[in-house]
């Protein structure tokens, strides 16, 4: 029996998928994982009940264009800045080897060369909206490896746009020949960025300034233009999804953008279901002609692409640990791999069978990533010994040198310099400490030694750095990482080394304070809370009559909050 009205299958799929995602999180899994589940149980693989309606796939479209309309809203250059460079020459480097193999893998099974292109193009590219969320709910946004695996999707997201406006754009029924083709796609795509450039600059900000004084006209009007600027941009060939894409960008810079992510972000989160939920309902396994070469591509997805990513990083220099955690973030394939499969489907470039069995991958890959993201730490702490032999040396991996290693005898090692750090660092150097800081952000290392302050570059699950920066001989160790398996392996190390240091660590809520303490932390820095007791302080210290001292304190912080150079903010 179906659901042929489109209220029961809205319901089933949310109750269902609600259902699901519980579980999951009983397995400790992300919520997607059960969403995609929740799919395959209402397609045609388990009940059959809810059927691949055309209102179904509008709801999905308008998914996938509210998302990538908010990846584009959210895209955020500066938390990527110091690692931009290395990103683009990363994400070109996995693009071409996923393109080049995708193509050869047609060619070798004797389709036609379009097809690989097709396909080339297909595998290489990854889900921002799947590594964003994965990031955020583990708190690794601004983790180094975060921040690298951002500034590589966004490289990736742009070409993939170019991608998208290249196979869209040039057709095989037009009256003009290819180099026409081309020509009028390069006036079309030249014409497309102006517009988007002279709208973000001098047209939305007046417009929004004005909009922006009613919350709800606000939102309303940020929907509005991601669906007129998507309709506009498709009158001109270009797809719907890039349209969307584009309409996020030009109000990525006002300053009210991030209003408007939170305010859309319910409705996001609605379409996130929808969307993975009928990724399930899709899922179609591959025919029999078909499943080796699905075996490679999914091979290829899960292994390859986080393999070149890792490599290409360890050639950076980059920790293995750094190099691995940017890597996994690469295996799955994108939401615009999903928007070429259809693309190809309807030119005919892509027969139904390969459609298929490319939906399949990305599918699947999703699934694995999730899984693999999971068991991140654990996997690395597997693989620790193999992967150091990828790990090339870097100007920032020198050891301590001898004049460094002379004061490290009594001294207190800091973990983690970013922001919390930095205050940790200057008030020891106040009463008069030998500090060790250790990293692994290179661009910290840097800012640091341009300073004379003692620093390595390394990672807290690295041996190696507790004994090059004696660790048993610390008087007091101090970590800001808030990850509780670092933090776990650190006072296991402190432990096992049978030193006499004190030991203070970071947490981000109670339960993993209370482990900390049980294992052996001599104090948990619980940031809300410190923060709640010093503005209790300040309030009790400063009171009317000492508002100068008050002011003071305030033109203090204002300067070291604007003072852009310093260490401090490389976040």
């Amino acid at each position: 029996m179906y659901m042929n009205d489109i209220f029961s299958e809205v319901g089933a799929i949310i109750a269902v998928a609600t259902a699901c995602a519980l579980l999951v999180r009983l397995l400790k899994q992300p919520p997607l994982f059960g969403y995609i589940v929740a799919g395959v149980i209402l397609g045609p693989l388990v009940t059959g009940l809810v059927q691949s309606t055309a209102t179904l796939d509008a709801m999905r479209q308008i998914g996938v264009a509210l998302l990538l309309f908010l990846v584009g809203l959210e895209l955020d250059w500066s938390k990527t800045r110091h690692q931009l460079k290395t990103a683009f020459i990363v994400a070109l480097i996995q693009v071409a080897g996923s393109f080049v193999i995708g193509v050869g893998a047609a060619l070798l099974t004797g389709l036609p060369v379009l097809t690989g292109v097709y396909i080339g193009t297909i595998l290489s590219f990854s889900s921002t909206v799947i590594v964003v969320k994965f990031l955020s709910e583990s708190r690794d946004l601004n983790s180094l490896h975060g921040r690298l695996a951002l500034g590589i999707l966004i490289v990736q997201d742009i070409l993939a746009i170019v991608a998208l406006v290249i196979l869209g754009g040039v057709t095989g029924h037009s009256t003009l020949g290819v180099g026409n083709q081309v020509i009028v796609l390069i006036v079309k795509v030249a014409a497309l960025l102006s517009l988007v450039w002279i709208l973000s600059q001098y047209v939305l900000p007046p417009l929004f300034a004005k909009i922006a004084r009613s919350t709800e006209l606000l939102f309303m009007s940020s929907i509005a233009w991601c669906f007129c600027f998507a309709i506009l941009i498709n009158q001109f060939d270009f797809p719907l999804e890039t349209g969307a894409f584009l309409a996020g960008i030009t109000l990525a810079s006002l300053p009210y953008g991030l209003d408007i992510v939170n305010r859309l972000r319910s409705l996001r989160d609605f379409f996130v279901v929808i969307f993975f939920v009928s990724l399930g309902l899709s899922l179609q396994l591959p025919s029999g002609s078909y499943l080796i070469l699905t075996g490679a591509f999914l091979l290829f997805t899960v292994f390859g692409k986080p393999i070149i990513t890792f490599l290409s990083l360890s050639l950076y220099g980059y920790r293995s640990r750094t190099s691995l955690l940017a890597g996994i973030t690469q295996s799955q394939l994108s939401e615009f791999s999903l928007i070429l499969i259809a693309l190809g489907m309807a030119r005919g470039n892509i027969s139904p069978e390969l459609g298929s069995a490319l939906t399949f991958t990305a599918i699947i890959s999703i699934v694995f990533s999730t899984i693999v993201h999971g068991v991140r730490n654990p996997l690395f702490r597997s693989l620790r010994g193999m992967l150091r032999i990828a790990e090339r040396k870097h100007h920032h991996t020198e050891h301590v040198s001898e004049e460094m290693e002379q004061r490290l005898d009594n001294h207190i090692i800091i973990f983690g310099y970013h922001r919390m750090g930095y205050h940790i660092l200057k008030k020891l150097h106040e009463l008069g400490h030998r500090v060790m800081v250790v990293d692994f952000n290179p661009d910290i290392i840097r800012k640091l030694r341009e300073q004379s302050i003692d620093c390595v570059y390394g990672d807290i699950e690295d041996e190696e750095i507790f004994d090059a920066i004696h660790l048993e001989r610390a008087s007091m160790v101090v970590s800001t990482v808030p990850h509780r398996d670092e933090t776990s392996y650190l006072i296991e190390q402190v432990k096992k080394r049978k030193g006499s240091a004190n030991l203070i660590v970071t947490a981000h809520d109670i339960d993993d304070a209370l482990h900390y303490y049980q294992v052996g932390a001599d104090y948990v820095i619980l940031p809300h809370l410190l923060g709640g007791e010093h503005v209790a302080e300040l309030i009790t210290h400063y009171q009317e009559h000492n508002l100068g001292q008050y002011m003071k304190h305030r033109a203090e912080e204002l300067k070291l909050l604007r003072t852009k150079k310093h260490a401090l903010y490389f976040d």
